[in-house]
């Protein structure tokens, strides 16, 4: 074995290849074929989508596991262990099966260049495909046509949204972005679009390629009532479901689509209405809208980084009271629309503690501050650090009773202060 620790792996496959993102899979599609020799699992679903796909992910394990089955589930990026990317039976994979899998597709790769996702990505398969699963649940990296993701054939294929994000990889409109992400739909088999708005193209692209498309509103629907909602299709009926354990309402369309997804599978995975009800309460997604209490004081955890996620997270914080100050630990990457989530925030903050990430791809803090300023933000509103923990210790150190603090924007920053 090359190397003997998770760390030394991953240390080396950040310089197996030139470029960071490399869109496409003729080139892996060799290695892939060398690796994997079996199906992944009984069943797979594939999820695609700009916000809600961790979600997704995480209402189906829930789901599958509360039902007995054997689970696995692939989604990226992780938050404080590598280890998160991969998980059986809703728990983390080991160090050993890591370093296994990536052994394997050492072997396999004979000198072809994989990126740091392509790796681990092959890796994850590899895990599946020598476990005993009832079904597995992969979530796309970026678009869906060119990941690596897409080169295995999902039984059901769910498309969360579309919206303009990534545009530089996926193209500069909706009609566009949707082509990238429809293209993990399969022949004859199921795709289903989580939102009521689908983009102009979608259904003409579904019924050129005989895609079953299931569109809510039209082949599935939900009502919330009080503390309880019901889900229906033209076949399936589900009542007095519990509010979903993610928190906000954008949940319940995460969830909708989850269920629709649930009943195409319903002859070869049954699961009893105990088990849905059971599993849609108990889901769980570190990073999402995560509330932490701090004395006196709420911190809320958010990895939004685009504007109708950051809109979601917005919509979440105005149903708790606003007493105290909101003070807001802020960084990107400079591949997001900034402006336009600095526009949609600039009502609702009170401080902002802007953190520079130290990645290739991250602004600085004095670029966030200039962008701030520029969008008629008060300098004396801004406080500029070189990290996210900087900010944090700095932001809590200033808050007064009932004040909340925010981490919001990416990944990146809300995994450095959540590892503390």
């Amino acid at each position: 074995m090359k190397f003997n620790t998770v760390s030394a792996w991953l240390n080396w496959q950040t310089q197996l290849h030139s470029q960071g993102i490399d869109l496409g899979l003729a080139r892996i599609r060799p290695v892939f074929s060398r690796l994997i020799t079996q199906p992944l699992a009984g069943k797979t679903v594939v999820i695609a989508g700009t916000n809600g796909k961790g979600s997704t992910v995480a209402f189906l394990e829930s789901i599958y596991v509360s039902g007995g089955y054997k689970v696995g589930s692939y989604t990226s990026p992780h938050l404080i262990s590598y280890n998160e990317r991969i998980r059986l039976q809703g728990e983390s994979v080991t160090d050993e099966q890591l370093c296994q899998a990536f052994d394997h597709v050492e072997h396999a790769r004979q000198n072809i260049p994989l990126t740091y996702f392509e790796f681990g990505t092959l890796a994850a398969f590899d895990i599946f495909q020598h476990t005993d699963l009832d079904i597995v649940l992969l979530e796309i990296g970026l678009g869906g046509r060119l990941d690596v993701v897409n080169l295995v054939d999902a039984d059901v294929s769910l498309v969360t949204n579309i919206e303009m994000d990534h545009m530089d990889w996926l193209g500069d409109t909706r009609e566009k972005i949707a082509m990238e992400k429809f293209g993990i739909a399969r022949r004859k088999k199921p795709l289903i679009y989580a939102d009521e708005d689908l983009p102009n193209n979608a259904a003409a692209y579904c019924q050129q390629k005989e895609v079953l498309l299931y569109q809510p509103g039209k082949d599935f629907d939900f009502e919330i009532r009080d503390k309880v909602w019901q889900w229906r299709s033209e076949v399936k009926q589900y009542h007095s479901l519990p509010t979903p354990g993610l928190i906000g309402q954008h949940q319940y369309k995460n969830a909708a689509g989850v269920l629709m997804a649930v009943t195409l599978l319903e002859n070869e995975l049954p699961l009893s209405m105990p088990h849905i009800r059971l599993g849609l309460s108990n889901a769980s997604l570190p990073g999402r809208f995560q509330v932490v209490p701090l004395e006196n004081n709420l911190q809320i955890f958010d990895v939004s980084h685009n504007p109708h996620g950051i809109s979601a997270f917005l919509k979440n914080l105005q149903t708790m009271p606003k007493i105290g100050d909101h003070l807001l630990i802020f960084g990107m990457l400079q591949d997001k629309a900034l402006i336009e989530i600095i526009e949609l925030l600039k009502p609702h903050m009170d401080h902002w503690f802007v953190a520079s990430i130290n990645e290739s791809r991250g602004l600085t803090g004095a670029e966030l501050k200039q962008s701030l300023i520029a969008a008629n933000v008060p300098e004396s509103q801004i406080s500029v650090f070189e990290n996210a923990l900087s900010a944090h210790e700095k932001a809590r150190s200033m808050l007064s009773s009932h004040d909340k603090l925010l981490v919001l924007g990416s990944f990146y920053v809300v995994a450095e202060i959540l590892r503390v």
